[in-house]
């Protein structure tokens, strides 16, 4: 799998326009020092009844983009909404450290949330076609995963700023299998791109997750093919 990433390092290294910021954000309040995670933790096991991923607690960015990209397109029609199924995706975001203000961070949040639910979930005409004959999708890997560097980037070194400030690009091909009522099976292949942070993230209540854990900044609908 080879990606070129041209558009999606210019998305990357787009930095906050720091005119627009007039005023510093209140400093952070030091929280509980928590113990990290077991390993294979997961923020909610019990999504998983709802035909969802849990998310992972974890600081490997490659895992974590992994289990993302899988999250994006793991779902049961008989058992959640649309919009349940999009709320919960929308928990695995975190606000963006890069922002200055708490109100540019919450905009910027917000901006996401809504390319997920226009761009990233399956639109509601979709859904509710699938719906009619009870469609489950399970997403598995389905070849290489790329990380920062693996793909193909323009130019050596654009990336390191962001990798020195936890900021990480994982791309993965995804094989999405529908199965449904009668005989209803097929399958579906395609590229997923995210970008996530590991070491400035805003953990989930009462999760478990601590800001060193690895969270979601993006979903990159555009590199889906």
């Amino acid at each position: 799998m080879l990606v070129s990433v041209v558009g999606l390092v210019g998305a990357l290294l787009s930095q906050p326009d720091e005119a627009d910021q007039s005023q510093s954000a209140p400093a952070a309040t030091p929280s509980a020092i928590q113990e990290p995670a077991e390993p294979g933790s997961v923020v909610d096991a019990s999504v998983a009844e709802l035909g969802w991923s849990p998310e992972p607690i974890t600081t490997d960015a490659r895992d974590y983009g992994v289990a993302a990209a899988i999250a994006g397109s793991t779902y049961d029609t008989t058992l959640a909404t649309r919009n349940q199924f999009r709320d919960n995706l929308a928990t695995w975001h975190t606000l963006d450290p890069r922002y200055d203000l708490d109100a540019d961070q919450q905009n910027a949040l917000e901006g996401k949330l809504d390319e997920l639910n226009r761009r990233v979930v399956v639109p509601a005409s979709t859904w509710d076609t699938q719906a009619e004959s009870n469609i489950a999708v399970t997403a598995a890997v389905d070849g290489d995963v790329l990380v920062d560097y693996d793909h193909l980037s323009p130019q050596p070194g654009s990336l390191d700023d962001l990798i020195a400030d936890g900021y990480h690009l994982v791309t993965t091909d995804i094989l999405a299998t529908y199965t449904g009522r009668g005989d209803v099976s097929y399958e579906e292949r395609y590229t997923v791109s995210v970008q996530v942070n590991c070491g400035s993230s805003t953990p989930a209540a009462n999760s478990g997750q601590v800001p060193a854990d690895c969270k979601l900044i993006r979903f990159f609908p555009e590199t889906r093919k």
